[in-house]
Order: structure tokens, then C-alpha cells, then sequence
């Protein structure tokens, strides 16, 4: 519940980063900075604690991850820049609970009646938690960076399933080398598009801060997955907005409306459901 907390923390963060430098695109060099940090600080967990066993399967496991992982991070902090927090949050964070639990009972991760309530509550939860107080729109989807908040959702319900691939004995290697290949991932994956910024000072703070917050966190929920039920585990990271949105809403003055408190409501039983299923 801590690392939830952290992550969410981290998002909000990286959302304003990005809405406070004005260059186009800060948001991904603040992933990047944040990536630097994170391996560093991984490398030298990894240093203390090294893994009791990691072998070839483990390692590509952790490839897929780190394609996962590079792409996932610059586009959540885009969609926070784009969209509303207070409603992008949430949105992804239903969703990445979705596709665990989906695809878990494919591989060994069957579902119990707690977890199919909560997977029934969780659509209706982001169609109100996206209604602005009204029905979602094709126009609202477009322009308010929810969509790419679902795009976010989904892959990181992909992490999650890979993630707890990942042998036990694998202990914190995972983090470590999804962080220092996300910092070799990212600049090659935007450059195409030109969608880095330069690495100013304002980049360099918020990326430092950002990846002290979430390097914990990912420690963390990376040995959690290998450990215990993807779903479960996914459920208990479906707590990280929560946080993002209660600062967004308290720190950044962003608007919750009446139907995305209800939505919001819905979708904590949905985690909670998911969480007691343990």
C-alpha cells in the first residue's frame, strides 16, 4: 500500500512537471531523468541484495518488461500533462487492473467471486469517472488525453502479466535492468518524433524527484508480483491514483465533479474487492 502511495505521488508529479516547463515534450525527458535515477539507485539495491538465482527465462521476461516499461512511462506522463489528473489516474489505473484480470486465469491466476464483482464494477467506474459530470464523448476522449490514459492502462496491465513471469529468486534484477534500458529506450523510441525536450535544470529537478519517489515503489511491486497473485497484486497498485487524484484535486485546484466522486467510489470497492480476494 506504501509503494501505491509512492507511485501515486510520482505521477502527480511527473503530470506537473510537465505543465510547468514549456517545452514541448518535457514530460518524456523527465521519464528519462527519472530512469537515470531509478537504475542508480537499483544498481546499488541490486549491489547489497543480489538475486538468489537469475536465469535465461527471468532475463527475457525482464526484456519484454523493459519494452513495456520505456514506453509506458513517458506516455503516463504525457497523458497526466495533456488530461485532467483527477480523471486520467483513475481511468488507467481501472484499466492496468483490468487486463490482469482478464488474461490471470490464462496463466494459472484464476478469478473468485470477489474479483469478478470488481471487474464488473470497474467499466462503470471509468465511464463516470471520464463523464466530467456528463456521457464521455468521442470529442472529450480526443482532446482531454483520456484516451492515451487507456492506451497507458492497458500496458501497464502488460507489465503487471509480465512482471509475474518472473521467478522469485529474481529479487529486485528486473527493476534494475527495465530502469537502465528504459534510459537507452526512451530517447531511441522519440526520436523519430521528436518528442524529447532538452534536459534543462527544470527537467533535471522534477526527474530527480520523480524517480527517488517511484524507485521504492518499483522495487517493491516488482518482487510483490513475482511472489503473489497478479491480480490481487495489480489491485493493491489500483490505490497509486487515488492518491494522484486527492492532489490534484487539493494541490493543482482541478475540478471533481459529483459523478466522478461516484465513479472514484466505485472504483476503490473494485480495488478493494480485488485486494480481499487475498
Amino acid at each position: 500500500m506504501f509503494g501505491a502511495v509512492l507511485l501515486g505521488i510520482g505521477d502527480f508529479y511527473g503530470g506537473v512537471g510537465g505543465r510547468r516547463i514549456s517545452h514541448p515534450g518535457a514530460v518524456v525527458s523527465i521519464a528519462w531523468v527519472a530512469s537515470c535515477v531509478g537504475s542508480t539507485v537499483a544498481g546499488l539495491y541490486v549491489a547489497v541484495f543480489p538475486p538468489a538465482d537469475y536465469g535465461r527465462v527471468d532475463f527475457y521476461w525482464t526484456l519484454l518488461a523493459l519494452v513495456f516499461a520505456a514506453t509506458v512511462r513517458p506516455l503516463l506522463y504525457l497523458s497526466m500533462e495533456r488530461g485532467p489528473m483527477a480523471v486520467v489516474a483513475p481511468t488507467f489505473s481501472l484499466l492496468s487492473l483490468v487486463v490482469p484480470a482478464v488474461v490471470g486465469p490464462f496463466i494459472g491466476h484464476e478469478l473468485g467471486g470477489f474479483e469478478i464483482v470488481g471487474l464488473a464494477l470497474a467499466f462503470p467506474a471509468v465511464v463516470l469517472i471520464a463523464s466530467d459530470g456528463r456521457l464521455p464523448t468521442v470529442e472529450m476522449l480526443r482532446g482531454s488525453g483520456l484516451a492515451l490514459g487507456c492506451l497507458v492502462g492497458v500496458l501497464l496491465g502488460c507489465l503487471s502479466l509480465t512482471f509475474a513471469q518472473i521467478s522469485s529468486d529474481a529479487g529486485a534484477m528486473p527493476a534494475f535492468l527495465t530502469q537502465l534500458g528504459a534510459v537507452a529506450l526512451i530517447p531511441l523510441l522519440t526520436k523519430p518524433v521528436k518528442l524529447m525536450a532538452p534536459v534543462s535544470s527544470d527537467v533535471r529537478r522534477f526527474g530527480l524527484l520523480v524517480g527517488l519517489i517511484d524507485i521504492g515503489a518499483v522495487i517493491a511491486t516488482v518482487i510483490a508480483f513475482q511472489r503473489g497473485n497478479v491480480a490481487v497484486i495489480a489491485a493493491l497498485l489500483g490505490f497509486a491514483p487515488a492518491t494522484t487524484m486527492l492532489l490534484a484535486w487539493r494541490i493543482y485546484k482541478e475540478a471533481v465533479r459529483r459523478w466522478q466522486w461516484v465513479g472514484a467510489a466505485l472504483g476503490a470497492v473494485s480495488v478493494v474487492l480485488f485486494a480481499a480476494a487475498a
